[in-house]
């Protein structure tokens, strides 16, 4: 079965990650990530819940396992149109949102990111350009792989805490993560 092609921005990589089910998610929902030069440039860290003093650090995260398996591959904007779409979406947002918005409206895949203002970048040169959020790909993740109501909790606490997350606020799944967050007794952002 052929997977479907999806850009991710760096911020949504992250956010997948700060998960800890990133494989779990993408093979369950059968998608390709597809990252820009830039994005992969990017360095990632997640950070720790806080400790008894309330302290959190940082930890490198990686996207060694989602690139082992298939699921992550980086694509270059090797072509004059991607190119062209880059230089016009860079005059407009910064270079690793512009290279996103570029690769998946080119391709003509979804894009998954929660910034809104590359969202709204997106849709203005790509219009009709497929979007998807974080909490698309975990409501959609934890559906398909029926996840118990503690497994729902795990995760929204990691991303919550490894991932600083904090969905936006006019994302429709927010109460939904918001819900999630007060069953493991953590503030909503």
């Amino acid at each position: 079965m052929d997977k479907k092609r999806v850009v991710i921005d760096a911020c949504c990589t992250l956010n997948l990650l700060a998960t800890a089910r990133e494989l779990e998610i993408v093979e369950s929902l059968g998608l390709l990530l597809l990252e820009t030069p830039q994005v992969s440039r990017e360095p990632l860290f997640l950070t720790t819940a806080p400790d008894e003093d309330g302290v959190r650090r940082k930890e490198p995260a990686s996207t060694g396992a989602l690139r082992s398996a298939g699921c992550l591959e980086t694509h270059a904007l090797d072509t004059e149109a991607l190119v062209d779409a880059f230089v016009t979406c860079a005059l407009r947002i910064k270079d690793t949102d512009a290279s996103c918005i570029a690769l998946a409206g080119v391709m003509k895949v979804p894009l998954v990111t929660d910034d809104r203002k590359e969202r709204n970048v997106a849709a203005d040169i790509f219009p009709g350009i497929e979007l998807i959020s974080t909490l698309d790909l975990v409501h959609d993740a934890a559906s398909s792989l029926q996840w118990s109501a503690g497994e729902l909790v795990e995760v929204s606490s990691n991303l919550r805490w490894r991932g600083n997350f904090e969905p936006p606020k006019r994302d429709p799944r927010r109460d939904w993560y918001v819900a999630l967050l007060e069953r493991a007794r953590i503030a909503p952002p």
